[in-house]
């Protein structure tokens, strides 16, 4: 029969055990460096979560509310499976920052803000008394509940909680004060606490298990007995969820991060970001087990007690009782005690840290203790304070027991603190994904959400009735809660906005940072060991500089600074790290806003180079591993574990490298070497610090060069590189080798076919080019000089004859026949030139005036014989493309314009877009349908209209548009509306100021032209009738005309007349010879230069740039009386100049 006397003994058995637990984990460092145990006791820990609330509290909320209690189980369970991400950064950014607690992490966000973290501390201890009471009450009422089972009355019922508040203190005191560095991983603690979740969650399970199967007969007895029971069913209905179960629930999913123990179990006890991971499933499931066993206990209990005055909150102790299970009621009361005594440990110790390092340390720093005590150790000093604080609190929480009333349900108490704790998770979040949230917008909102819950939450449950609550709003729990959030983001929200806090210059300005190396190694020595122990302290700089024995004289870098601040932190938190620093530098000459930009500077600059350093091993084809002195794993990359192809949460911080060489000798990547001497001999060598390169098989076929060298501070850089391409390469090139003879003999004999080949086909290409060319050039040649005579001689008749009547309408028959086979002979031999790429463009600087004068000229008569009228609008500018083609694309829109122009008029005009200038003809003829629109680019391409208006035509001029405009990389565009008109327009380059400047424009004022008059001209060409044309065009201009039929004639008229002011000379001649050979042979025999025009039909860029070397000019067939004149004016022109 168990009796009060009998739980005091086994509660202190098993008090004795976790000690012992406790201790040994913090001596003995249990499975210290095994990944997998550590994980799972990272995992149990926070389990820490499960109260005596969700032990008892859950079943009496569950027999109250229905589903009511789920809240406080689905909401952590949510934020580990959803929230993941958000967990692991807050536990990272902790970690490298040495954040002490939560008060410590907020006060960080906001520029180690003391106020913020004063703030955070007093609400976190005012909301977490009350829960550290409700375990003493959880555990009080588990006593109560066996001692009145067995009609005794409960030892020392008057002091026994204050002796239990104590012991509890005790064990807090004794493995949560072990040292300085809050920071540091209480791990025998962390041992205990994973224990009591062991023992909490078999306890649960078992009373669980003993109700489904013992109570009921298996869960589906359990489901029918809610099926029968109306008022169960009422209770349980899936569709029915109590008031204010969403609010539960944000509050559930906030206090598992915001509560003070629960963060410092979660973040400050976070090692790496695997056990996190294992964590994110452990966790939930652990949850998920409370929650499935809640509501059969508390059907049990409602059955088992109905109609009697039994407290819901003890069904859990009652139903073993009632059944008369001694061992279950047992483990039962050890799981609840579990439940309480873990989080009262935890969170003492959480509370203890930042009242110290929060509240004590800077009231210490400002009453100038420090300062009368030179550079005494304070380290011990602090301790002091750190136990002295966590025996308050715990008295503090006794206290808060006593006024605590009988029938206060264990949840009611329970969802006080956690609407507490939620005050600080707007602060968190919003300071963590929005930039712009300050220090004014924290602290406003702190204080307003904690005021808040203080009037609305707090202060109601003190008192019930009386004048006090005539003040208060009378306002659900729910409500009050949310309200109190709301205001808080808000603020926050709000402030942060209307006060935007003043950020520090940039360029450090005249702050005095130039002298950012005023303090010591030796000075940051002592000031960072007052706190947390000399001997910790050289150790840790020593670990930081890379050397046993740094020079006390030399100035710490912003790096070591900051270093120096980060272990402050982790001894005194970072407001009072940041405190202690400034007051260094301060007394070292830098003021106050300089001292705080450098730490501020330097925090960034570290933060940003370590960042830097992250990404750039992790974007590296390498793998990199790096050890310590210690030969332990202190860094590598992501391609490091892809190349080693390690399980996962096999590698971690600290993990000595011969558990991986290990690791690496039983998958058999040391090759045939015995294992335990091939281990010995690489950590022999890493123990040398010799470097080394060697290459090895390793796994799936890949081949690995692995090199180490040494680090000056002690330590190795591994790099591993994957060179199995390189061996498949180099193997292919050694298979290769073997029979390189005979593949050389092949592969040269295939290489003489096909340079055979190449070359007879070159050949064949050169040739049809070549006979293209003769081709082209003759056809120019013989076609076009019948043509250039009869133009000759229908000039002449014009001129003398002056013909009327029907002689007058045959002339002008026989002028425009030859103008339109003139005309078609050109444009098809500009289409196969400019299909063969014969033209070479000579793009230069047009004058745009220029160019549409020239057009209006030579348009306004054609115009006008039509009956419409043609408007010019240039603009003064420049443009860059090559004149003649540009000049021959725009005639022949303006010619096309007029052509299929009845009526109305046509406008040539500009417009600048950007660099370019878009050149339009537009008309008020027929128009094109737009499904014509691409087709009359075509050769041979002509509309229906054009036909109906009897216009004549090939349909090549726009053909030949568009080859040019592509040519000269020149946009074409037609926009068109059928009975309205057309626009055809091409846009062509800006002449910039560059081109301008090198080129120098021509003169585009006209001047009077040469006289010809008295002008000896020798005319040479092996057709008569052109000479004979030639010389009566030339006799009616004044001239002297010779003439000559090859070259021999034309010597004999040197010899005879003398030399001739300007040569014609035709550039094919029938004697074989060239009309720059006779040239060259009448300069001999002269002894002097003669000007010369050579006239030809063949358009080849060749010929072209022969005449240009021999500084002739150049007249291409079919000639026009006016352009030979005014060539042969600027031709003397130029001789006088």
């Amino acid at each position: 029969m168990l009796n009060p006397w009998s739980l005091i003994l086994i509660a202190l058995a098993y008090m004795s055990l976790l000690f012992a637990i406790a201790w040994t984990g913090d001596k003995k460092r249990i499975a210290k460096d095994h990944r997998v145990v550590q994980a799972i006791i990272y995992s149990l820990s926070l389990a820490v979560y499960c109260t005596s609330w969700t032990f008892y509290g859950a079943v009496g909320s569950a027999a109250t509310t229905g589903w009511g209690y789920l809240p406080i189980y689905i909401g952590p369970a949510l934020l580990f499976l959803l929230g993941f991400d958000l967990i692991r950064r807050i536990a990272v950014s902790s970690r490298e920052q040495r954040i002490t607690s939560i008060a410590d992490y907020i006060a960080y966000r906001y520029g180690r803000s003391h106020t913020i973290a004063v703030l955070v501390t007093l609400a976190a201890v005012i909301g977490s008394v009350p829960y550290i009471a409700l375990q003493l009450k959880g555990i009080m009422t588990g006593i109560e509940v066996i001692s009145r089972s067995t009609g005794a009355a409960v030892p020392l019922s008057g002091n026994l909680p204050l002796y239990l508040a104590l012991a509890l203190a005790l064990f807090a005191i004794l493995f949560g004060t072990r040292n300085m560095d809050a920071s540091e991983h209480h791990r025998g603690l962390m041992w205990a606490i994973a224990l009591e979740s062991v023992v909490k969650m078999m306890a649960f399970l078992a009373i669980g298990l003993f109700v489904i199967f013992g109570v009921f007969n298996g869960f589906a007895d359990v489901a029918e007995t809610v099926r029968a029971n109306q008022e169960f069913s009422d209770l349980f209905s899936p569709w029915r969820l109590p008031e204010g179960f969403g609010v539960q629930l944000i509050l559930a999913m906030a206090a598992i991060l915001c509560l003070p123990r629960q963060f410092h179990v979660a973040v400050v006890e976070f090692r790496d970001v695997r056990e996190l991971k294992i964590a994110r499933w452990i966790f939930p499931a652990y949850l998920l087990v409370f929650a499935i066993l809640v509501m059969p206990i508390s059907l049990a209990g409602l059955t088992q007690f109905s109609g009697l005055d039994v407290n819901p909150d003890t069904y859990v102790l009652a139903l073993p009782i009632a059944f008369d299970q001694p061992s279950l009621t047992v483990l039962a009361f050890l799981g609840g005690f579990s439940a309480a005594t873990g989080m009262v440990i935890v969170a003492t110790v959480a509370l203890a840290i930042m009242v110290s390092n929060d509240i004590v340390m800077p009231l210490l720093l400002r009453s100038g203790m420090t300062r009368r005590h030179g550079h005494a150790d304070l380290s011990k000093t602090l301790l002091r304070v750190r136990r002295v604080s966590m025996l308050s609190i715990t008295l503090l929480a006794y206290l808060y027991y006593q006024v605590i009333q009988a029938g206060v349900p264990l949840a009611s108490i329970g969802l006080l603190s956690f609407s507490a704790a939620a005050q600080f998770a707007p602060a968190m979040l919003i300071g963590l994904y929005w930039r712009r949230a300050n220090r004014n917008g924290a602290i406003t909102g702190l204080s307003i959400g904690v005021t808040t819950w203080f009037f609305l939450l707090l202060l109601p449950s003190f008192v019930d009735g009386g004048p006090i609550t005539a003040f208060l709003p009378d306002i659900s729990f729910n409500q009050g809660a949310m309200l109190s959030l709301l205001l808080n983001a808000a603020a926050i929200v709000l402030v942060s906005l209307l006060m935007p806090e003043e950020q520090a210059p940039a360029d450090g300005g005249a702050t005095g940072l130039e002298q950012n190396g005023l303090i010591t190694l030796g000075e940051l020595e002592k000031t960072v060991g007052r706190f947390l122990g000399l001997q910790n302290t050289q150790e840790a700089l020593a670990t930081h500089l890379g050397t046993v024995d740094p020079e006390p004289s030399s100035l710490a870098t912003p790096a070591t600074i900051q270093f120096g601040e980060r272990l402050l932190a982790g001894s005194i938190g970072s407001a009072s790290a940041r405190t202690v620093l400034t007051t260094a530098l301060h007394h070292r000459g830098l003021g106050p806003e300089a001292v705080l930009e450098l730490l501020n500077r330097t925090s960034e600059a570290v933060q940003f180079n370590r960042e830097l350093l992250e990404s750039t091993l992790d974007n590296m084809s390498q793998g990199v591993a790096v050890v310590d002195k210690d030969l332990r794993l202190v860094g590598w990359n992501r391609r490091y574990l892809e190349l080693m192809g390690y399980p996962d949460d096999t590698v971690h911080l600290g993990q000595p490298i011969e558990e991986l060489i290990r690791l690496n000798a039983e998958r058999g990547l040391l090759g045939d070497e015995d294992l335990p001497a091939g281990i010995r001999k690489r950590i022999d060598h890493l123990r040398s610090g010799a470097p080394y390169r060697y290459e090895r098989p390793w796994l799936d076929g890949k081949v690995m060069e692995i090199e180490g060298n040494p680090l000056p501070g002690g330590g190795y850089v591994t790099t591993f590189t994957d060179i199995t391409h390189f061996k498949d390469i180099e193997r292919e090139l050694q298979e290769i080798n073997e029979t390189l003879e005979q593949r050389v003999q092949q592969r040269t004999l295939e290489l003489r076919e096909a340079i055979q080949d190449v070359e007879e086909a070159r050949q064949s290409a050169e040739a049809a080019n070549r006979s293209k060319t003769r081709f082209l050039a003759a056809a120019s040649h013989d076609l076009l000089q019948p043509m250039n005579a009869a133009r000759l001689f229908v000039s002449i008749l014009r001129q003398q004859q002056k013909p009327k009547g029907e002689q007058a309408r045959l002339v002008m028959r026989v002028d425009r026949s030859l103008t339109a086979a003139e005309e078609l002979l050109n444009a098809l031999l500009d289409i196969s030139k400019l299909d063969s790429g014969m033209y070479d463009p000579e793009p230069g600087v047009i004058a745009v005036t220029e160019l549409f004068e020239q057009l209006r000229r030579r348009f306004k008569p054609l115009a006008a014989n039509r009956n419409l009228k043609l408007r010019v609008h240039p603009i003064d500018g420049f443009i860059f493309s090559d004149r003649n083609l540009l000049y021959r694309i725009i005639q022949n829109f303006l010619a096309n314009a007029i052509r299929y122009t009845e009526k109305g008029g046509v406008m040539l005009g500009c417009r600048i877009r950007g660099q370019q200038l878009r050149i339009s003809v537009w008309d008020t003829g027929v128009g094109i349908d737009s499904i014509d629109e691409q087709s009359i680019f075509q050769e041979f391409h002509r509309l229906d209209y054009a036909q109906r208006l009897d216009e004549k035509g090939l349909g090549l001029g726009l053909a030949i548009c568009d080859r040019i405009a592509r040519m000269l990389n020149h946009e074409i565009d037609l926009k068109s509306r059928p009975g309205h008109g057309s626009c055809f327009s091409v846009t062509v380059p800006l002449a910039s100021q560059e081109m301008l400047a090198e080129q120098i424009l021509p003169d585009t004022t006209p001047g009077e032209s040469s006289r010809l008059e008295d002008l000896v001209v020798l005319c040479i060409d092996n057709e008569p009738d052109i000479l004979e044309g030639m010389e009566m065009l030339l006799q009616r201009w004044g001239c002297t005309v010779l003439l000559a039929c090859n070259q021999l004639d034309a010597a004999q008229q040197v010899k005879e007349k003398g030399a001739p002011d300007l040569v014609l000379v035709d550039y094919h001649l029938s004697d074989q010879s060239n009309g720059i050979d006779v040239m060259e042979h009448l300069d001999r025999l002269l002894g002097t230069r003669l000007p010369a025009i050579v006239i030809t039909a063949d358009r080849s860029t060749e010929l072209e740039e022969k005449v240009r070397r021999q500084l002739y000019a150049l007249l291409r067939k079919p000639i026009r009386p006016a352009a030979l004149r005014a060539l042969m004016t600027n031709t003397m022109k130029n001789l006088k100049a």
